[in-house]
């Protein structure tokens, strides 16, 4: 009891109400502000965390669409590939097919060319052979006719025939 003897009721009275005095003022004038600035700081830190988040889905967006587009563009490449192959193999094909037609047309012009000249010769040989018939005819009706003139009058024909025109 002594204890309560010693302190001074006013000065504690005094002491309280500059406690809650001070206390007004630093809720008033610093933990308002305060509160405030860091309410506004974790607002700022949610919007760029949310930002983040919009950021990433975004760029996993992106990311599909950019490997369904690659993946339309390989498979467009792979259609052009096959069609220039089967274009090529058409090409090849159908150059084969006008190669072996111009052969065929080769040879065959060949053979009309070898008929023609076929058919020159025999004709240039038949009308050299009754030219020769008739030459030796003549020879031999102009002449007198015996088994050894005609002989001889042959041998003749034969050796003007061998020698080169």
């Amino acid at each position: 009891m002594e204890l309560f003897k010693l302190i001074d009721i006013k000065l504690v009275i005094s002491h309280i109400v500059c406690f809650l005095f001070v206390l007004w003022l630093l809720k008033k004038f610093l933990w308002k502000p305060l509160l405030g600035t860091l309410e506004a700081r974790r607002v700022h830190i949610q919007s760029q965390l949310q930002n983040i988040e919009d950021a990433k889905s975004d760029v996993l967006r992106l990311k599909s669409d950019y490997e369904l587009l690659l993946s339309k563009v390989e498979e467009k490449a792979r259609e052009r590939i096959k069609e220039a192959e089967a274009q090529g193999s058409f090409t090849a094909q159908e150059t084969r097919e006008k190669a072996r037609q111009e052969a065929v047309r080769i040879v065959e012009e060949a053979r009309k060319d070898i008929d023609l000249q076929l058919t020159k010769t025999r004709h240039a040989l038949k009308a050299e052979v009754v030219e020769l018939v008739i030459n030796i005819t003549e020879k031999l009706l102009s002449e007198k006719l015996s088994f050894d003139n005609d002989r001889k009058i042959v041998e003749t024909m034969m050796a003007d025939l061998e020698k080169p025109e």
